[in-house]
């Protein structure tokens, strides 16, 4: 992308363009990931079935499951960062333009504004920096607008880039749009917030009743005796194993299940 290389005068080149649906784990992450992923693997598998290798085994594998899901949760959190962060950069440029500046210098505002909120590292103020930096190499502001849309996977950040687009080439009241969008995506925000919290003590019954099936193997373990008899033990390993595979099921389920997009 040569445009995304031009904008390099305030280091903005120095910067990697983000692609908000692909998050790229330093090693800490990689770790963190991996050792809880790994942990939680050995302890299930040793519970229910107290065999050593068995449980390194799975060790490993629900490590490496441990980093995707890991990612996936960082992935996320950033996306929802990102969300609240444009919020707050469609307020200040409604702010901007509500004093009679054009849009690359409600651009330029804002872009100082977000620098005093999220400092540089913020996910705005990286992207705010390309735009204006792209906007002075004489890139036009709707096709930056329109790029950071797009690597942004959002919807309504793409909706208000559509519109935005539209609005710079054909006319329009961009303060009254860009208040509009505010609106909008306040209003998500406060819905997800109360949906969170009305399924918060679903969330937490489902992680008692997926930690309850361990405490139960774990007693009836330590009461019953040692089987010797090899037909009775690859009976009781073919149950268990169906067993954990049935909880490991109900809590992707569930966990899906509570999942709800506004």
């Amino acid at each position: 992308m040569k445009k995304s290389k031009s904008v390099g005068k305030n280091g903005a080149k120095r910067k990697k363009v983000i692609d908000y649906n692909i998050y790229e784990m330093d090693m800490k992450e990689k770790a963190a990931g991996m050792a809880v992923g790994a942990l939680l693997g050995y302890f299930a598998v040793s519970i229910f079935f107290d065999i050593f290798i068995l449980s390194v085994i799975a060790a490993v594998i629900s490590g490496f499951v441990g980093i995707y899901v890991y990612r996936h949760i960082l992935c996320e959190n950033r996306k929802k960062a990102l969300t609240l962060q444009f919020r707050d950069m469609l307020e200040s440029l409604c702010t901007s333009i509500g004093t009679g500046k054009n849009i690359p210098e409600a651009f330029l505002d804002c872009l100082y504004e977000m620098k005093s909120q999220f400092e540089e590292d913020g996910y705005i103020v990286q992207e705010l920096t390309r735009i204006v930096a792209g906007n002075s190499n004489n890139i036009n502001i709707e096709d930056l607008v329109n790029d950071f849309a797009k690597r942004s996977h959002n919807e309504d950040i793409q909706a208000f880039a559509d519109v935005f687009s539209v609005s710079m080439r054909k006319g329009g009241n961009m303060r009254d749009i860009i208040a509009d969008t505010k609106d909008i995506i306040s209003d998500k925000i406060t819905m997800q917030m109360e949906i969170s919290s009305i399924i918060a003590g679903k969330k937490n019954e489902l992680n008692i009743m997926i930690i309850l099936p361990f405490i139960v193997v774990m007693q009836v373990n330590g009461m019953s005796a040692a089987s010797t008899s090899l037909m009775t033990g690859i009976i009781t390993f073919v149950v268990k194993l169906i067993a954990l595979s049935m909880f490991i099921f109900a809590y992707i389920l569930g966990q899906k299940m509570m999942k709800i997009d506004v």
